[in-house]
């Protein structure tokens, strides 16, 4: 029997050249009739980071404000991205942008929260792109690796390159 995919998470880094991968959900979710749920992870600061927040930001109150507006510039560029990717689209094929059913920002650990997502959204596939960032990574992303260790369902990553 062929799997049935209703709900694909398409994880995204907003890189320039990440609408590549976006295609592939696009064309998946096309073929099938899934719904596309998008996720964006924006890392935590690291601990350095943070500890010049504290010294600098919680003594006026501004430390949560500033996290916050960091999550909330994370969310336009999500959908200023998306609105970009659907505008380079012939016009017959931006109808295809009933398929994205959500968009999701979240402060944390990319993989992990890739997986959470994938569970809470019961998705049948995760679709990402990935990109080589040095010698140890030049087969494969890190966080590409991790996910694909952590995944309970199949996983297409998509090399990004100069397409």
């Amino acid at each position: 029997m062929l799997p049935d995919i209703k709900t694909i998470l398409y994880a995204t880094d907003l890189s320039g050249n990440a609408a590549y991968a976006a295609r592939y959900a696009v064309y998946l979710a096309a073929k099938t009739g899934a719904k596309i749920h998008v996720l964006h992870v924006a890392e935590r600061l690291p601990p350095d980071a943070m500890d010049t927040l504290e010294d600098y930001l919680d003594k006026d109150g501004n430390r949560e404000q500033f996290l916050a507006t960091r999550l909330e510039n994370s969310k336009k560029l999500l959908k200023k991205r998306f609105d970009n990717f659907w505008d380079s689209m012939d016009e017959n094929e931006r109808s295809l942008k009933k398929h994205v059913a959500s968009l999701h920002v979240v402060e944390s650990s990319p993989a992990e929260s890739i997986i959470e997502l994938v569970e809470k959204t019961r998705a049948d596939l995760i679709v990402m792109g990935t990109h080589q960032k040095g010698p140890v990574q030049a087969l494969l992303g890190s966080i590409s690796r991790r996910v694909l260790n952590m995944a309970k369902v199949p996983t297409l990553v998509v090399p990004i390159g100069d397409r």
